[in-house]
């Protein structure tokens, strides 16, 4: 069962920081989900919401401020906001990159064409599926992710996922059944829970049988068999 660690490690560090995303590692993590946004200049950052006021120093729309705009700002105990090349360039494990904004479609298409390592150790996600199908049709070898909030019933997840032509479906574990798991599972797709935030839930989550995890709090975890 694969760990991923929510925007790094969420629960003990500034988000989406190489902070974050190293300690993530060091705490057990298979891969790091993080969020990719585009500055005015065209840079492709790392940023949860559309505006920098709550995770930085600063305040404004990340795509109305310049990339060295962004990057003056502290983003948690003396951290910069990152790059994605600068992010996969520092840390070795698998990524979930959700795309928050449609122009950073183009811009990460182009990276993983470039470094077919990169696009084996990546997968794009997204809640809308108009996403998660643009980046299919620019990269058709794409590993692609559609993610539920609230887990709808499960022939629902796998109309909605196949919709979008993506191969999982990371769902919302409160809405989850070991039975639910196995039929989509059966489909072809992966699986992922969220959130899972302790020890005990990570045990739900094995016996739901899913393919991996998201938690804000690996160093929390311990693996399950």
């Amino acid at each position: 069962m694969i760990i991923t660690g929510h925007r790094g490690a969420l629960g003990t560090e500034p988000e989406n920081t190489l902070r974050s995303f190293r300690r993530a590692v060091v705490d057990g993590c298979d891969e790091i989900e993080l969020d990719l946004r585009v500055t005015a200049d065209g840079e492709l950052v790392i940023m949860h919401d559309a505006t920098v006021d709550r995770t930085t120093s600063g305040s404004g729309e990340v795509a109305a401020m310049s990339y060295d705009e962004v990057r003056s700002l502290d983003a948690g105990l003396g951290e910069v906001v990152p790059t994605w090349a600068e992010t996969v360039a520092e840390i070795g494990v698998r990524f979930q990159a959700e795309v928050k904004a449609v122009d950073a479609i183009p811009l990460l298409v182009e990276s993983l064409q470039a470094d077919p390592s990169l696009a084996a150790r990546t997968m794009v996600t997204s809640f809308h599926p108009e996403i998660l199908l643009a980046v299919r049709r620019a990269l058709p070898t794409a590993s692609t992710g559609r993610i539920f909030g609230r887990t709808p019933a499960i022939s629902d997840v796998l109309m909605l996922t196949k919709e979008a032509e993506a191969g999982a479906a990371l769902c919302g574990i409160a809405g989850l059944t070991a039975d639910g798991v196995a039929e989509l599972q059966a489909t072809g797709l992966e699986v992922t829970a969220w959130p899972v935030p302790d020890q005990d839930t990570l045990v739900r989550a094995a016996a739901l049988a899913v393919n991996g995890i998201t938690t804000d709090n690996p160093h929390l975890l311990h693996r399950v068999g």
